[in-house]
């Protein structure tokens, strides 16, 4: 029989055991399962990349000979023949049930570390190819590509750090160019020309080149947004080796994969109940704001009176990369309970005493567009600006589809304000000066027993607990002062010039304008340790959008409404002056 038909069968038979073996006994085969299972997938794809690495059946018998001296090629007829040495034993083993099978745990321990070593030989391969031909160059990184995907976490965190130091090893060459383009500038301009195309080769092309030939495989560019997740992953470890050659890495992979995500590439889908079950897991799992609790939560996020809109792209087929939920109502909603939790028909008019659903929605009924929620599932692709147009486009595709809606908001949470007032208690217990040093904490004062050496101490301990919030007095104390900090944290704190909170950064950016500020609007245990249960409205006037964005990217001016420029203490007189702080 065929080789490689005999361990795709092989490894069909454990993947069997493995899903039809003892299911009642599913905790005491966890741990076998997945050893098992690891086992399985990989056999198969052993021998794949194993027929990568050879020439087709009409090479000759003196290149074959020489081919199995490549140290890659004879590795891989190591790690297979071990497999099929141990087949037999191992289906055997498989067929009754035995806990933590040492033999398969010990087989799937060694096999694993051949495959980083492999994969570690196929990175070196591919980086020494540059000179060879494309198909060649082709061939080495389909191998890289599937060797990786097989790892686990650990062991792509070594091949990163391999990764980053052959991306590092590029600084003489970048040094000698820009001592080239220093010394041409006294050469005329024909020579600083020849000296900047050279600089631009060195610093696009030389460094470039393997991610650039990984970008062309196929399946390339969904391989760049899976290993930028995980440098960016790595990155954000506080003791990870290589961070700056891991972060430009990174920004190199933005760089070059950003030009594929243009609007003309993206494709604007709106989902409903009747889409296929795929996509609707990967919206249900895509959720990142509110998470979808059960089918039926998700089932009412999409039905009458309820918007999903996603964008595709072709890299990532029935994949969203981006997702947002829209409610569609008669005013704007000042909580999120009203519309992740109310009938639908309660959230389209609230005078109406009906606990039933709405079978079909009539559109004359809502004026008003709710963004509620806005995710990005590729962690891949952050720092590509997706949100701006699915926003844009689902305004566009909302406006065609419902000529009646008058206004556009969002309900947005405040992902920051709750660890940036507890940073600000602790500076100011410090004796360092802040926006607390002078804060007139007006009611809650009561809360805090003046007579104590640390009050601010008290207060922070209170904060931390939100419990509190579920005791009306103190809740009615503290609802002025922390809407007050609240306001200056999203109107006046800045980075950089602008928004120091990313959500409100984001809407700014897009032209909205901040418009209220809501107390008790997200009750959740999320929302509670984001911003003690506060949310904005970031209002969309259309008409605006263009001038309030460009004010905001040039000037850092932030558009608000008479209440935010209340709560913040900041008269709209002096708005442009604090905007340069």
């Amino acid at each position: 029989m065929n080789s490689k038909i005999q361990v795709v069968i092989a490894a069909k038979t454990l993947q069997r055991n493995i899903w039809f073996q003892g299911r009642p006994k599913k905790a005491a085969l966890n741990q076998e399962g997945t050893a098992m299972s690891r086992i399985a997938l990989i056999y198969p794809k052993l021998a794949i990349f194993r027929s990568r690495t050879q020439l087709t059946s009409s090479a000759t018998n003196t290149r074959s000979r020489d081919l199995m001296k490549n140290p890659l090629n004879s590795h891989l007829s190591v790690v297979l023949m071990s497999l099929n040495n141990m087949q037999v034993a191992a289906v055997a083993a498989f067929s009754t049930y035995s806990p933590c099978n040492p033999q398969i745990q010990t087989a799937s321990i060694l096999i694993q570390k051949d495959l980083f070593e492999l994969a570690s030989k196929a990175l070196m391969e591919l980086q020494e190819s540059k000179n060879s031909s494309s198909l060649v160059v082709e061939k080495k990184a389909h191998v890289f590509c599937d060797l990786y995907r097989t790892l686990q976490h650990s062991e792509k965190k070594l091949i990163l750090n391999q990764f980053a130091l052959i991306w590092s090893g590029k600084q003489n060459a970048t040094m000698n160019s820009v001592k080239k383009y220093l010394t041409a500038q006294e050469k005329g301009d024909e020579a600083l020309i020849k000296a900047e195309d050279n600089l631009r080769s060195t610093l696009a092309v030389d460094q470039n080149w393997l991610l650039s030939n990984l970008a062309r495989q196929e399946g390339g560019i969904k391989f760049l947004i899976d290993i930028r997740a995980d440098i960016l992953e790595q990155v954000e470890i506080a003791d990870a080796t290589n961070v700056v050659v891991l972060r430009s890495m990174s920004n190199a992979i933005r760089d070059l994969i950003a030009p594929c995500f243009g609007i003309d590439m993206l494709q604007l889908d709106r989902v409903t109940w009747s889409s296929p079950g795929s996509l609707l897991q990967h919206v249900s799992e895509g959720e990142a704001v509110h998470p979808v609790r059960s089918w039926s939560d998700l089932k009412k996020r999409l039905g009458p009176y309820r918007r999903c809109f996603i964008l595709l792209h072709p890299a990532l087929p029935k994949r969203p990369l981006a997702i947002l939920h829209v409610a569609l109502t008669n005013e704007i909603s000042d909580n999120i309970h009203s519309i992740i939790t109310r009938n639908v028909s309660h959230s389209v008019d609230s005078e109406t005493d009906t606990s039933t659903l709405a079978d079909d929605e009539d559109v004359n009924r809502v004026n008003t567009a709710i963004f509620y929620s806005i995710s990005s599932t590729q962690k891949g692709l952050a720092g590509i600006d997706l949100g701006q147009s699915l926003i844009k486009r689902a305004l566009r595709a909302l406006q065609s589809e419902i000529p009646s809606l008058q206004q556009h908001s969002t309900l947005s949470p405040i992902p920051g304000f709750r660890s940036w007032l507890l940073q600000q208690l602790r500076e100011t217990e410090r004796g360092r000066k802040t926006v607390l040093t002078d804060f007139d904490w007006g009611s809650a004062q009561q809360l805090i027993n003046s007579t104590k050496e640390n009050p601010l101490g008290l207060l922070r301990n209170l904060l931390v607990d939100s419990s509190w919030m579920r005791e009306e007095a103190k809740a009615a104390l503290l609802k002025h002062p922390l809407m007050r900090l609240c306001a200056n944290y999203l109107f006046v704190e800045k980075r950089r010039g602008f928004a120091l909170d990313s959500v409100a950064n984001f809407h700014l950016r897009n032209g909205a304008i901040m418009w209220r500020l809501n107390w008790a609007a997200d009750l959740s245990p999320r929302g509670l340790k984001n911003s003690f249960g506060l949310m904005m409205n970031y209002r969309y006037y259309v008409e605006s959008c263009e001038k309030n964005s460009q004010l905001y990217a040039e000037k850092q001016h932030i558009e608000s409404s008479e209440q935010i420029r209340l709560l913040s203490g900041v008269s709209s007189q002096s708005t442009n002056q604090l905007s340069h702080l």
